[in-house]
């Protein structure tokens, strides 16, 4: 009963997840449709990323990058930009989720051995808002991009030049928040030497790259999945026991709950008759409500404004924590670092939420009106 008990405490954000989809299916009970719910390619690449990144973390990967980062950046703020960075440029070229389960893992270890664990809410919320404004300005750094540029056979031209004025000011946000950091002296607190297999590290390197072809849709998940797969158990099977399957499985959970509301009557209704007149701020309340890719897929159906609604589900991303499934992978992560650091109880869950609500309401206050007025010049 303890360890149930603690599984539980452990993965509330799961338990949860799967709460609302299980009570979502009273409401539409389970038939051929659901099937329809799932983006497999999503869910395979989240879990062989988690399982590469075990991989690289059982040889040391990230306390060698993080200790070359600390030689580089010489205080906080410099360093703590990096982070923030690196995951924002990913997001243009990798899917945002992607981008997180990344660097999150190596911010962690740059900010636990510089003595920095007081910054690690800050640069994990920075992190999230990043990926997800990072990947606003190409089709492919986030799924219901692709998904609206495939819809409306948009040209990269037009898209980009509707994308290109809210992601500039989404950038200067970024950056303005960052100066909030102080600069203080860094020192990687472990000199001794790290051990690092070479060899393991260009094998794990090889498969990263495999799973961002398969984002990119290059190489078909089946045949990543067997690479990877048969790769991983010759070269450290104990990897698979270090994944965290409740991520996946989260997903698994907000699409059933998320296509399930797209099928209740009431709910279609409502959005058929906002959408025409106030496709904008219908989009990114949807947003909040069942995240933005199936905001994008159903709102899709109704309306042929596709740059309110691109917009729209990009900054919708700043609101509440599930607004985003990239929101729950941080909070997740922040909860293991919470968990491993036995941080104590006014650094936890709730105190992460309530920082996350506040940099991204502001956020939103600041990028929704600004983005919606940019659509006015074109």
């Amino acid at each position: 009963m303890k360890r149930v008990w603690t599984f539980l405490k452990n993965n509330f954000i799961f338990v949860i997840a799967v709460i609302i989809a299980v009570i979502s299916c009273f409401f539409v009970p389970p038939d051929k449709q659901y099937l329809g719910y799932f983006d497999v390619d999503t869910l395979v690449c989240i879990t062989l990323l988690l399982l590469v990144i075990a991989g690289f973390s059982n040889i040391n990967f990230f306390q060698k990058v993080a200790k070359w980062l600390v030689k580089k950046f010489k205080n906080t703020r410099s360093i703590i930009m990096c982070l923030i960075f690196i995951t924002y440029v990913s997001a243009l070229v990798n899917a945002n989720d992607m981008s997180l389960l990344t660097f999150l893992p190596l911010s962690y270890i740059v900010l636990k051995y510089t003595n920095n664990l007081r910054y690690v809410a800050f640069t994990f919320i920075m992190q999230n808002i990043a990926s997800n404004l990072g990947g606003m300005i190409t089709p492919i750094g986030n799924p219901q991009n692709l998904y609206i540029f495939s819809f409306y056979d948009v040209s990269i031209w037009e898209f980009f030049k509707i994308m290109l004025i809210p992601t500039a000011i989404a950038l200067v946000l970024i950056i303005a928040v960052c100066m909030f950091v102080k600069k203080e002296p860094l020192q990687y607190k472990d000199d001794e030497p790290i051990a690092f297999d070479v060899p393991r590290a260009i094998v794990y390197g090889v498969l990263f790259l495999l799973t961002i072809l398969v984002v990119l849709g290059i190489v078909p998940w089946w045949i990543s999945t067997i690479l990877i797969v048969i790769t991983m158990l010759a070269c450290d099977w104990k990897a698979f026991l270090k994944v965290d399957y409740t991520i996946p499985l989260i997903f698994v959970a907000f699409f059933i709950f998320s296509g399930n509301l797209a099928r209740i009557p009431a709910i279609v209704n409502l959005l058929e008759s906002l959408i025409n007149e106030h496709t904008y701020m219908t989009a990114y309340v949807s947003c909040q409500a069942i995240s933005n890719v199936p905001t994008a897929v159903l709102l899709s159906k109704f309306t042929m404004n596709w740059p309110h609604l691109l917009v729209s589900v990009n900054v919708a991303s700043l609101g509440i924590i599930f607004s985003s499934l990239s929101g729950v992978i941080a909070m997740k992560e922040y909860m293991k670092v919470a968990r491993n650091e036995k941080l104590d109880k006014k650094h936890g869950v709730w105190y992460y939420i309530g920082l996350d609500t506040l940099y991204n309401v502001v956020g939103a206050l600041i990028l929704v009106p600004l983005s919606y007025l940019s659509l006015m010049l074109w």
